[in-house]
């Protein structure tokens, strides 16, 4: 008889001392509730797409910038900077896309800039849009003597700056010497 008490103690004392089906429901919907606030507060997708639009503007603005410490470093006369622009072409304009051409910097790439030959800079490989593909990538575009850089950014915080660029084209972030030369029609390049 007394072992029966003893079990039926060890029951009552295990009884008392654990949660109610009750009481965990109301802890799990409060921690879900929470989850649901931080995350829209948070949004880890916009996150992401920031992110990527901050290494889509750095890489532009130091393209950007190695195209015109390479036309500085050459011979100011016309001629000169459209073999700069456009190695070798001799059509104008010439145009690469980083989803479609290589990331050679011999001006083979999708940049025709031969930064390989220059002494003032040093560029191991083209960069790439973070995401690369038909929608999201990097264009190329020169003419003769100017040169422009496109690409499509994706987040709320920074698509606002393409159509504050001062380019002419809301859709895409413009950079580069003249950003009339790609446009959805009527310039001189395609994005």
């Amino acid at each position: 008889m007394e072992m029966f008490n003893l079990t039926f103690n060890q029951i009552r004392l295990n009884r008392n001392q654990g949660f109610t089906l009750v009481e965990l429901l109301v802890v799990i919907s409060i921690i879900g509730v929470l989850a649901a606030v931080i995350t829209f507060v948070i949004n880890p997708l916009e996150l992401l797409r920031r992110s990527r639009d901050s290494n889509r503007l750095r890489d532009l603005d130091s393209l950007s910038q190695a195209i015109n410490v390479a036309l500085q470093e050459g011979s100011l006369s016309s001629s000169y900077i459209a073999t700069i622009l456009c190695k070798e072409s001799g059509e104008y304009p010439c145009v690469g896309k980083s989803d479609a051409e290589t990331r050679m910097t011999d001006g083979t790439g999708w940049v025709k800039v031969n930064f390989a030959s220059q002494k003032a800079l040093s560029i191991p490989t083209l960069p790439i849009d973070p995401t690369n593909n038909n929608e999201y990538h990097y264009t190329y575009c020169a003419d003769n003597d100017s040169f422009e850089l496109d690409t499509t950014l994706e987040s709320d915080k920074f698509r606002a700056q393409s159509a504050m660029d001062g380019g002419d084209t809301a859709d895409y972030y413009e950079t580069g010497s003249n950003l009339n030369l790609i446009a959805n029609s009527g310039g001189s390049c395609e994005y």
